[in-house]
């Protein structure tokens, strides 16, 4: 399975700036296999907030079930300052499924 993570910003907080926040999420992520992939817009009804601004996205391909249990638990323990992270799991050949 692939997983897909979008960073949604929180209120007051903004890096226009790709070089920057993949820096920040790179330092964040380090310990993980993460392949950057720009920004995209996530469906309205899985924001936190009522902004429709695009989320930055990594990627971590072919990942196993243990590597995403883990992620679930790193982020629950250790929340990223500034933005709201969701986890989609991608199966080849069905829709992404929110999992976090």
């Amino acid at each position: 399975m692939d997983l897909r993570l979008c960073f949604e910003n929180k209120s007051g907080v903004k890096i226009d700036e790709a070089s920057v926040f993949r820096h920040y999420a790179e330092n964040y992520l380090s310990g993980f296999n993460v392949e950057w992939g720009g920004s995209i817009s996530i469906p309205h009804k899985d924001t936190h907030t009522v902004q429709m601004e695009p989320a930055w996205q990594y990627f971590i391909r072919d990942a196993s079930i243990a590597c995403r249990d883990y992620l679930q638990e790193y982020l629950t323990r250790n929340p990223m300052a500034g933005y709201f992270v969701h986890i989609y799991e991608c199966e080849r050949g069905q829709n992404d499924r929110k999992i976090y």
